[in-house]
């Protein structure tokens, strides 16, 4: 890769690392979002509203296959 971006001309050098600054990996997202999950579980939990519970459980053995 480091070849090819020295073949690569100042300004579409400068247009790429822009493009990557403004568009981040998803990589982070994921777990983000099962972290998140998972707090919505205690929380329905904690209130006793087991079937929010449920249907949040439900979305993270979702997330588990993906």
């Amino acid at each position: 890769m480091r070849l090819a971006n020295k073949q690569l001309s100042r300004s579409v050098q400068s247009w790429v690392k822009r493009v990557e600054r403004r568009h981040p990996p998803k990589v982070g997202y994921h777990s983000e979002l099962r972290d998140w999950v998972q707090h919505v579980i205690l929380e329905a939990e904690k209130n006793k509203d087991f079937e929010k519970k449920n249907q949040f459980l439900s979305l993270l053995e979702d997330l588990k296959v993906v």
